[in-house]
């Protein structure tokens, strides 16, 4: 499942904020038909049963749902983009890892960027 929380303490008070999800509920009915539905949910499983219901009972019986079917959930988030000025990324990858498990893999990286050993 995926669960995306931000927990938030003030005062005496700690509460957490689920984070919707843009979903889309796919599936293919007997008769080789697939039916699509965009939902917004903060779990798999609620995005399957919100999928299921913005389709319309009438696409699908309960054989179908509990007995031979598959539900594709895909989640759609907003892209994000970052800049990185290109000497930061040299200095970065140059600089030593601060355990073994980040320098090999800093070491494989200059090993992309360099072509050698550095």
């Amino acid at each position: 499942m995926f669960r995306l929380c931000l927990y938030i303490s003030h005062g005496n008070m700690t509460w957490f904020q689920m984070f919707k999800r843009n979903c889309i509920v796919k599936f293919v009915d007997n008769f080789g038909v697939k039916h699509a539905a965009k939902v917004e949910t903060e779990s798999l499983f609620e995005a399957a049963v919100r999928g299921l219901h913005r389709l319309d009972s009438s696409f699908w019986t309960e054989d179908d749902v509990f007995d031979r079917m598959c539900i594709t959930v895909e989640v759609h988030e907003e892209p994000i983009t970052h800049t990185v000025m290109v000497a930061n990324l040299k200095r970065w990858v140059e600089s030593h890892g601060r355990h073994p498990r980040e320098e090999a893999k800093k070491e494989e990286l200059r090993r992309l960027l360099f072509g050698t050993k550095q």
